[in-house]
């Protein structure tokens, strides 16, 4: 069981997340569930730093595990009252939270259906998502611009060099 505690800092909303999984950690890369997305290390300090509520976080969630496998990041959205219905939300709160998500730039409209952005979530391989990637609108919101400078620490490329100590 792991616990994660986010905190939106203009509100001081306080959303306390657990995850459970009955799936020891020796079992490698075999996850509950079937498919999986994946992100980096940079996009998860982004999400992070994000001044989302704590709905914005539930539901950015559940669009990664709803996410269209075949139409890479695509989240079909039949109404706004159905989509609410099936990530368990009240559909006013979903309506906020889907403002937050494309205001910080981590998804995009897609006619009425909602693309998780190509570049910061992920679910195929590097082909696709080159492509997904080119098709991110001109204009949209950069989800890693709040995140280059956190706490006065400056995000930069190449972390993941050795240290001098040899340690990895």
């Amino acid at each position: 069981m792991t616990k994660i505690e986010t905190v939106n800092r203009s509100t001081g909303e306080v959303q306390d997340l657990t995850v459970h999984s009955s799936v020891s950690a020796g079992s490698g890369l075999w996850f509950r569930g079937g498919g999986y997305t994946t992100m980096g290390y940079e996009a998860h300090n982004a999400l992070a730093e994000a001044d989302l509520s704590g709905a914005a976080y539930k539901l950015f969630h559940k669009m990664c595990a709803l996410q269209n496998r075949k139409d890479h990041g695509l989240v079909r959205v039949e109404t706004q009252a159905k989509f609410a219905a099936q990530v368990g939300m009240q559909q006013p709160t979903v309506s906020r939270a889907l403002k937050q998500l494309s205001e910080h730039g981590f998804i995009y409209p897609d006619g009425r259906d909602w693309r998780l952005r190509a570049d910061f979530v992920f679910n195929g391989n590097g082909t696709a998502q080159g492509q997904a990637i080119q098709s991110i609108p001109d204009g949209a919101p950069d989800p890693y611009a709040s995140a280059k400078n956190v706490g006065g620490l400056t995000v930069i490329d190449g972390g993941d060099q050795e240290r001098p100590d040899n340690r990895t």
